[in-house]
């Protein structure tokens, strides 16, 4: 059973499209829930509910639900506030234009905008998220949605690059990003960016996006990429309207999550930290097994991408678990979901990247270690049994790992996969 919002979106989903709305929800509905904060078992600072999606279709594959999704269900309070926003510093800018030299203009008006189109300039961006901070001594979390990715890496290369760049910085609470111009023009201050977006992909666009520096410098960790299934000769997803009692499940929830944003006064309320203790055991006991399976196989690629993936679910599963806390769901039973969320979530964000990106990610870190492509093997698996250090010593050379060949040795041995039966001789004790 799915948390309110998120459940009443999959239920309606064809079968094919049930996991991506799920994904697509979970960013949009975290962005909303911006107050929420929990602690990850394996660091000291809070977690906010930071999510980054991308959904990977071809052309006309039904990748537009998304949009439907978010403009017209879970984002419309958020939207239809911005939009008050934006209208009164329109109005103030044709005040402005319209005013003498000699006119003595009121102040500004105090406006916080936090849905962000993806083409945003970075000086605007730093303003949109320096606002609430000035105004009320707190950042906001900022919305980002495109439903054409390829528009905005072809219309503003340059600037596009920049957003990647606050893309990777706006993933973790406290991570500062800071900009100081020279021109009066331009706004200049150091804040604390925290983003939320979802962004609707073809291959080629994706591909475009996710370039070398986007794969080595840690942009694709960050993304939980969702690719649909687009079989030949597949009828077009139909997706059943929300009922009345659906609809209204939604807004519920949906109000009461604004409610826990904004004071009747119209200042932001306090930080709303979740317990979430209970679920350090399943993370650490994934996080253990894919920790076991890297020491098999060697793989780079597994090693960096699971880390991520696990801190990604861990705040889908938070998410969930706020939403059971303002439903009627009982406390044993929301952890015992959750419980499921997280283990699904980070297994299917691990696969997904290392489908996508594994490889690649293989061939860049052998080149930048030893200048040339290779094609990562199981190390462990290829050890026959018994075998020697200095066996060891050679297949490490040959796959051109970086690890000592102590360092393989030594944890093997922790594992209980090794003994040494003679001095530097080894035999396998598991297969």
């Amino acid at each position: 059973m799915l948390p309110p919002v998120i459940r009443e979106l999959v239920s309606n989903a064809p079968a094919n499209f049930k996991v991506p709305t799920f994904f697509a929800a979970a960013p949009c509905l975290a962005a909303i829930a911006t107050r929420i904060r929990a602690y990850y078992p394996f660091d000291s600072d809070p977690h906010a509910l930071l999510l980054q999606c991308i959904i990977s279709g071809e052309q006309s594959s039904g990748k537009s639900f998304a949009r439907n999704n978010v403009e017209k269900v879970i984002m419309k309070t958020l939207k239809k506030r911005d939009d008050e926003q934006r209208r009164q510093e329109q109005a103030y800018r044709e005040l402005k234009q319209t005013a003498s030299k000699t006119e003595k203009l009121p102040d500004p008006p105090k406006t916080v905008i936090r849905t962000c189109p993806i083409s945003i300039s970075i000086a605007q961006l730093i303003k949109r998220a320096d606002a609430p901070q000035r105004y009320f001594g707190t950042p906001l979390t900022l919305w980002s949605f495109t439903d054409e990715l390829s528009a905005a890496v072809e219309s503003n290369r340059r600037a596009f690059s920049n957003i990647k760049t606050i893309a990777r910085t706006s993933y973790d609470l406290g991570s500062l990003y800071g900009v100081d111009y020279l021109s009066d023009n331009s706004y200049s201050a150091t804040v604390d960016i925290l983003q939320c977006s979802l962004y609707l992909s073809t291959p080629s666009a994706l591909d475009q996006y996710a370039d070398k520096g986007f794969i080595e410098g840690g942009g694709v960790t960050r993304t939980i990429l969702v690719e649909l299934d687009d079989a030949l000769g597949e009828d077009a997803p139909i997706f059943r309207r929300l009922t009345e009692k659906q609809q209204a499940v939604i807004d519920q929830a949906l109000d009461r999550m604004d409610h826990d944003v904004y004071a009747e006064d119209g200042t932001i309320k306090p930080e709303m930290f979740i317990d979430m203790n209970w679920l350090f055991p399943t993370i650490r006991d994934w996080c253990g097994e894919q920790n076991r399976e890297i020491l098999r196989s060697g793989s780079r690629a597994h090693n960096t991408f699971f880390k991520r993936s696990s801190v990604s679910a861990f705040r889908i599963a938070t998410l969930c678990y706020y939403l059971y806390q303002i439903s009627d769901c009982g406390t044993t039973r929301a952890k015992k979901y959750c419980k499921r969320i997280y283990l699904f979530c980070a297994q299917y964000i691990l696969d997904s990247m290392l489908h996508k990106w594994g490889k690649r990610f293989e061939e860049l870190s052998a080149q930048r270690i030893q200048g040339e492509s290779q094609t990562r093997v199981p190390l462990f698996d290829q050890l026959t049994s018994p075998f020697t250090r200095d066996q060891l010593d050679e297949l490490i050379k040959r796959m051109e790992l970086t690890t000592e060949t102590k360092i393989f040795v030594s944890k093997w041995k922790a594992k209980g996969w090794i003994k040494e039966t003679q001095h530097y001789v080894y035999e396998k004790l598991c297969q």
